[in-house]
């Protein structure tokens, strides 16, 4: 028997050179979506026949979506990759949905990642790139999806990482059994509207304040990028002293939250970041529309 590949690499060649075939693939990117925050998911055709433009439909952030699964065996080039992303797009116009979950086993780098998301646009569209799937799928609560379609069995430090993440599970059902025991009615209205009782609790002081830092965080990054393209087209001057300034600002917080996720992808997005911005700071006791950053 072949010896296990460590750091990831395992999972990570196993996905590139994927040979289990569509049904499999379709499969498992359900999985990886549901593992995702994907709800109501709802396979087309994973045995074959027409789907419609659509491999999955699903819901998420009370938007609908569908899920498209790309696994060829070994690394393609953008071209082919960009080809096949083109045509699941259509998928999005053809089921009137509102984004497009586009789920492969390819390797993309940062740059290709935002020109399939330019592509996309004015919808909204997430990515699951090899690297990310890879990470997703040596999640200890994916063990067993792992196992089911990349036979990668537990070493023995997932082992002690998966009985770590069961032991926070039951003491996370042992804290809600005694939130039932003291707010009934929370539980109550969870049961009737099938979700968790979490969502009817109050977020913490400390929660707010992380998230208004997180979204201020986010826009003025997306302001920035803005104003480094005016600059580059000669149509505004900044002083050299701040602008020196903001360049590192921009790189403290790429290197904060990745610069894959700092980006909007559409007006609809913007708006939304907007808007919860907005929502905290009113919250925290601001005016309505306090957007600066």
């Amino acid at each position: 028997m072949a010896k296990r590949q460590s750091d990831g690499d395992e999972t990570w060649n196993r996905l590139l050179n994927w040979t289990k075939g569509q049904k499999s693939s379709e499969r498992l990117s359900a999985h990886i979506l549901n593992s995702e925050g994907f709800k109501s998911l709802d396979p087309s055709h994973p045995l074959g026949g027409k789907d419609g433009l659509k491999d999955i439909v699903s819901i998420k952030d009370n938007l609908q979506w569908i899920g498209a699964a790309y696994f060829p065996r070994g690394q393609m080039k953008f071209t082919e990759i960009k080809k096949k992303f083109s045509e699941d797009l259509k998928g999005i116009d053809a089921n009137s949905v509102s984004g497009l979950a586009f789920v492969t086993n390819q390797e993309l780098t940062l740059n290709e990642r935002k020109e399939l998301k330019k592509i996309g646009k004015p919808h909204t569209i997430e990515v699951f790139h090899l690297e990310r799937i890879a990470h997703i799928l040596d999640n200890a609560k994916n063990y067993g999806v792992r196992l089911e379609f990349l036979d990668i069995e537990m070493t023995k430090e997932e082992q002690l990482a998966y009985f770590v993440v069961k032991d926070e599970k039951m003491l996370d059902l042992s804290e809600k059994i005694e939130n039932l025991m003291v707010d009934y009615s929370s539980f109550k209205r969870s049961l009737m509207l099938d979700e968790d009782s979490e969502i009817f609790k109050n977020r913490t002081e400390e929660e707010v304040y992380e998230m208004i830092e997180r979204f201020s965080d986010q826009i003025w990054y997306n302001r920035h990028q803005g104003l480094k393209q005016r600059l580059a087209a000669k149509q505004t001057t900044v002083d050299p002293e701040i602008w020196a300034g903001a360049l590192k600002a921009a790189k403290r917080i790429e290197e904060k939250y990745g610069e894959e996720n700092l980006w909007h992808e559409s007006d609809f997005e913007w708006g939304m970041l907007n808007g919860k911005l907005s929502a905290l700071r009113w919250l925290t006791g601001d005016e309505w529309d306090m957007l600066d950053t």
